[in-house]
This record gives C-alpha cells, sequence and structure tokens, in this order.
C-alpha cells in the first residue's frame, strides 16, 4: 500500500474506526476514528463499502506520516465492488487532533469525491461539505450557509 521509497520508522494497520493505535501517534489515531465514523453518513454514489477497509498510518524519521485507506483482510461479497484504496501524506505528529483531522478528513473526502467510483462525501443536499477548524475543532461546514452541520466524528444521516 505505501510507497517503497521511503523508509518507515514504524507502520500500524487499524480498523476502520479504532479504538486504540497499539502506538501509532494518537492524534492521528483519533482523527482517523472521527473520519472514519463519518464514512457511514451523508454518501451519495456507488455502493462500496468503505467501512469494510483499514488504516494505515507509517511514521518515517521526520515526524511525518503517510495515512491511507486499503481494503481489509476480507473480499466483499459477489456483486459489490471491491474498495481500492488510497495513501496521502501531509500529516505530521505534532498537528493538534483538530488540524490532523482536517487534513485526512480534506484528503479522503478528495480521493473519494475526485477518481472512480466517484463518492461524494459528507453531502448536505447535492453540496459537498468543508472539513474546517473552528475555535479549536474540526468540523463540517456548509460552503452555501456557512453554517457548521457537525463537528468531525459526530455526523449523522
Amino acid at each position: 500500500m505505501f510507497w517503497p521509497i521511503h523508509e518507515y520508522v514504524e507502520e500500524w494497520r487499524l480498523p476502520f474506526v479504532p479504538d486504540s493505535g497499539d502506538g501509532a501517534p494518537t492524534q492521528i489515531v483519533d482523527a482517523c476514528g472521527a473520519v472514519g465514523r463519518d464514512l457511514y453518513c451523508r454518501k451519495h454514489g456507488t455502493d462500496e463499502h468503505i467501512e469494510r477497509s483499514q488504516w494505515t498510518i507509517a511514521l518515517l524519521e521526520s515526524g511525518d506520516c503517510h495515512v491511507g485507506l486499503e481494503p481489509g483482510p476480507w473480499h466483499a461479497p459477489v456483486g459489490l465492488e471491491q474498495f481500492r484504496g488510497f495513501t496521502f501524506g501531509a500529516v505530521h505528529i505534532d498537528q493538534s487532533i483538530a488540524d490532523a483531522t482536517v487534513v485526512i478528513a480534506d484528503a479522503v473526502q478528495g480521493e473519494l469525491a475526485g477518481y472512480y467510483p466517484y463518492i461524494q462525501w459528507p453531502i448536505q443536499e447535492k453540496r459537498l461539505l468543508l472539513p474546517v477548524v473552528r475555535d479549536g475543532t474540526a468540523v463540517w461546514r456548509d460552503p452555501r450557509t456557512d453554517l457548521i452541520i457537525a463537528e468531525i466524528g459526530l455526523l449523522t444521516d
């Protein structure tokens, strides 16, 4: 799943909504958990079962992390597409939990909406909600009304 040109200090594979990180940087594990909880809500597009995936976190010596979602160790039922997975960088172990959550939410949203199978997430009516930090908290903001819809991790349908 990860790019072979990097040498990682440590790597972790965690459930879709992790309870703990088994030594992974806490704020990144918590951010992944918040985004994972929200991935159950307000999706529009193909019926892929993203919740069968697992998080991957790889730590470099610099403190930067590569984060990703990869297909879980089980196969999709017949007739359902298998989630392909993806990775992204730009998360640092010194980022606040709010900042890390917004970075992860933004990257996941971009991957889902920008590439096949084109899943729009999360939506309000027909608009993508934007992940932002407001007053030190990671939230979903409606770009049309500028209203805060929910804290990231507490989104509902």
